[in-house]
């Protein structure tokens, strides 16, 4: 085949066209990948720096430093409030965690994309994200990997399943506890109950006498 038979063929060629071919080597998206993948601690860094400057623009340093130990300690003196924080710092850092098992396992595809790690919250018994897969990734690449998942983000066990009406869409149960398993015993509401008094006597039905029905009657 000579070369200009190559050339009207390449110019020819009917391939969809990208406009980034590959994202992890455009800065632009990278920056923009960070910044989501950093969302939260952005938030709470930038919300921090625009409140330290709003206070200390209208009160002394150190009246801004006890107000600030004051919220702090009265907030964290409230049980449901550090339960809350603690629970959402945990589904903040599996989030992170579960992205760095996918690096060392090579969870990506051909190209090198990991799954994109769309958002994160707790549950009863762990945390839960939820992973947009890229083309070249399935189900049966992180089912492959749970124990590692499980190792990777410190909880006793992980599970994978697609959404039904989208399989690139799949959900990722981190199980830290297990309310079931506890070592103390279950106290029974048989021990508190009264005891029962003495039973009533059986009332015996009298027998009724009957007559015989007679055949053909």
């Amino acid at each position: 085949m000579s070369r200009t038979m190559v050339r009207s063929y390449r110019g020819t060629r009917g391939e969809p066209f990208e406009l980034v071919t590959r994202a992890k080597q455009s800065l632009p998206l990278r920056l923009v990948g960070l910044v989501i993948r950093w969302r939260l601690e952005l938030t709470l860094a930038i919300a921090g720096w625009v409140g330290w400057h709003w206070l200390t623009n209208h009160l002394p340093t150190w009246a801004v430093i006890v107000l600030a130990c004051l919220a702090a300690g009265g907030l964290g003196w409230l049980e449901w409030w550090r339960r809350v924080v603690s629970r959402r710092v945990l589904a903040v850092l599996t989030r992170h965690r579960l992205r760095s098992v996918f690096i060392e396992r090579r969870i990506m595809n051909y190209s090198g994309n990991l799954p994109l790690l769309l958002w994160s919250r707790p549950t009863p018994v762990g945390d839960r994200v939820v992973l947009l897969l890229r083309a070249g990734i399935n189900l049966l690449d992180l089912e492959a990997n749970l124990p590692y998942l499980a190792s990777g983000c410190g909880a006793r066990s992980a599970t994978a399943r697609a959404v039904t009406w989208m399989t690139a869409l799949v959900i990722v149960d981190v199980a830290r506890r297990d309310p079931l398993a506890t070592t103390a015993p279950v106290p029974s509401g048989m021990a508190t109950r009264p005891p029962l008094g003495p039973r009533p006597p059986l009332r015996l039905v009298p027998q009724l006498d009957v007559p015989p029905i007679e055949e053909g009657a």
